[in-house]
């Protein structure tokens, strides 16, 4: 008789973010360029932030900040919030008072808030959902440069396969080295690693089973294989196949109206 692993979880894939939804396995130590906004939908979960761990329901972990996740039995909610997103600087700003200078904040979770993500039928209803988390919990957005989201929207556009800041300088009309510092001051992120985070974001999307990560490092726009295996420890603890490759977890592949 052959052993079926029980499945795990969701993993809903747009072609330009993810969430997890499920019972997920515990990772090692890791930074997301995204900002993490972590929820246990039917308990508490351990989160580990720039090694101090504690026991949460609910929490958002500022981006490039190493953490680490131990859900247990929990049924967890992981979604990853651009750095540049409207979602990540209103959870930011409303929280800005208690969030600023610190890597982590835990967050206020409604039994029915947690109810309505968790029987979550698809695309659509989860983001519908997650939206109205979010505009009960967050406030105003925190400011962004104007110029650093123009770089932002240009970068996820072209995604080139390096990184010319002399180039982007001259498009936001300031020097490299201003433009370097004020990137990071506005994001929690350098330009190189916000870079490598939309590619391998590109990379989960185009991730099908069978598909070697030679042809994805390609597709991805990575210098090869080894470069796309670096980025994804990094930044997940994990390749894309992880998640996808294994049956553990069924894919929804979302298109931009869900």
């Amino acid at each position: 008789m052959t052993d079926i692993s029980p499945v795990r979880g969701t993993l809903y894939l747009w072609h330009d973010r993810w969430m997890l939804l499920g019972h997920l396995p515990a990772n090692r130590v890791h930074r997301h360029v995204s900002a993490s906004l972590l929820l246990g939908l039917d308990g508490t979960f351990e989160l580990e932030v720039n090694s101090s761990r504690h026991l949460t329901r609910a929490a958002l972990v500022a981006p490039d900040v190493p953490q680490a996740l131990n859900p247990g039995q929990t049924t967890m909610l992981v979604a990853q919030l651009d750095p540049d997103s409207d979602a990540w600087r209103r959870l930011a700003g409303s929280l800005a008072g208690s969030l600023a200078g610190r890597a982590s904040m835990d967050l206020p979770l409604a039994e029915e808030q947690a109810w309505a993500l968790a029987h979550s039928a698809d695309c659509r209803s989860l983001s519908a959902n997650l939206a109205q988390y979010l505009a009960a919990t967050g406030g105003p957005p925190l400011p962004l440069d104007a110029r650093i989201a123009d770089i932002c929207h240009h970068l996820r556009a072209t995604l080139p396969e390096r990184l010319d800041a002399a180039a982007l300088a001259e498009r936001a009309g300031i020097s490299a080295s201003r433009l370097t510092h004020l990137f990071r001051e506005q994001t929690g992120v350098t330009l190189r690693r916000f870079l490598l985070y939309l590619k391998i974001t590109r990379a989960m999307a185009r991730w099908q089973p069978g598909m070697t990560l030679s042809t994805l490092a390609a597709e991805a726009g990575f210098y090869d294989q080894p470069h796309l295996v670096r980025t994804a420890r990094d930044m997940f603890d994990a390749l894309p196949s992880a998640y996808i490759g294994t049956g553990e977890f069924r894919i929804c592949r979302c298109s931009e109206a869900d």
